[in-house]
């Protein structure tokens, strides 16, 4: 009897911390990542807030996201689409709802027609937007191939001042190492968004053909980018979402563009694993060519000429969790050169060095990880 009653003392002690848990604004996972138990605690307090004022808005979007990101973790968990119903009974004619009934529709969570959930949000943006706001929108504006809509909008996102610096300055090294007209591809909000932004808000690289590879299963996406390429779409009906039919357009692309086509070194390697025999890292990218060269003399001009890298040496604010990873990935995908440097170019070698290590001890990635990253410079 003793022992039932120390259990449920401690069940109702648990429920009571987390009714006592302070609503916080849920960041994107590459702003500010958090583990299971965390977003689970957020979505009871962002919950118990709906519940007290139905018609908050601000509530409503956490709620969902807390969700959203909790389920992240298990695969199977129905809540997030659960608050959207709930939402849909409450505040159905709302910006926050449409928006959050696309992020379900358009992962294909079974929530109906995701481009009139799109366009019904797209006619109620709020006049302060935020991230989630920004990033949602830019995306599905691209993913629909739709240029006069979402240019001005990637350039309002620049403009806002909302983005990471850290994933913008990695972003422009990226297409500062490529040659002109080439094209990039890629997977990743990370990877993908911040060129939009470098594209339309600074008016630069906007020679390169920035790829999200995720995007070819969406015909509207192909459709305009065959377009924009001169390309002919060897898949002409569904499905488009197959790895066979988006490796095809690839080739597609590959075979008229040959050593024009860049992979980003963060694409998953299913992505790249057609052409693996025959990508050359060049620094930060992966660069398709059907004959060896050496790469490595086009890494150290990358290195010494086109990139700008002093930016690791300190930062001014906080960073989002995609950035100082991003930071850190100089160490790995550079390493290699510290030896040629060691032996031809010491002041080189000590440049580099420090620039590398700072790029790694100065994130907030926990000491193991530092360590595990560091001892590749050594």
């Amino acid at each position: 009897m003793k022992r039932v009653f120390v259990c449920i003392a401690l069940v109702t002690l648990s429920i009571g911390a987390i009714a006592q848990t302070k609503a916080v604004r849920i960041e994107s996972p590459i702003v500010s990542e958090k583990d299971f138990v965390w977003y689970t605690e957020q979505k009871e307090a962002w919950k118990a807030l709906t519940q007290k004022d139905p018609t908050n808005e601000t509530a409503w979007l956490n709620y969902y996201n807390a969700a959203r990101y909790m389920s992240w973790f298990q695969q199977e968990d129905s809540t997030a689409k659960q608050v959207v119903h709930e939402m849909e009974q409450i505040i159905p004619n709302s910006y926050t709802f449409n928006f959050c009934a696309y992020r379900e529709s358009v992962q294909g969570k079974g929530y109906g027609d995701h481009k009139k959930y799109a366009e019904a949000a797209l006619a109620k943006l709020p006049d302060e937007m935020q991230f989630f706001d920004y990033d949602n929108w830019v995306c599905y504006l691209a993913m629909q191939g739709d240029e006069v809509r979402m240019k001005p909008l990637a350039k309002r996102y620049f403009d806002s001042g909302i983005y990471s610096e850290a994933v913008l300055r990695y972003s422009f090294n990226e297409l500062a190492g490529m040659d002109e007209n080439s094209i990039y591809i890629a997977n990743g909000d990370a990877a993908i968004i911040p060129k939009w932004l470098i594209q339309e808000g600074m008016g630069m690289h906007k020679d390169k053909t920035i790829i999200c590879a995720s995007f070819l299963a969406v015909k509207e996406y192909r459709d305009w980018l065959c377009k924009k390429l001169g390309v002919v779409d060897p898949i002409h009906e569904e499905p488009y979402w197959t790895d066979e039919s988006c490796n095809a357009l690839l080739q597609a692309i590959i075979d008229k563009f040959g050593s024009k086509v860049y992979f980003s070194t963060t694409t998953p390697s299913s992505t790249m694993e057609p052409w693996k025999n025959n990508l050359y890292n060049e620094g930060l990218l992966l660069k398709y060519s059907k004959k060896p060269y050496d790469n490595l003399a086009m890494k150290r001009r990358n290195v010494e000429e086109r990139y700008m890298l002093e930016y690791l040496l300190v930062s001014f604010r906080p960073e989002w969790t995609a950035g100082q990873r991003l930071s850190a990935n100089y160490a790995v995908l550079l390493a290699d050169l510290l030896p040629y440097y060691a032996k031809h170019d010491q002041k080189r070698y000590d440049w580099l060095m420090k620039l590398l290590v700072s790029g790694v001890t100065n994130t907030s990635l926990d000491e193991e990880h530092k360590q595990n990253i560091l001892k590749q410079l050594m």
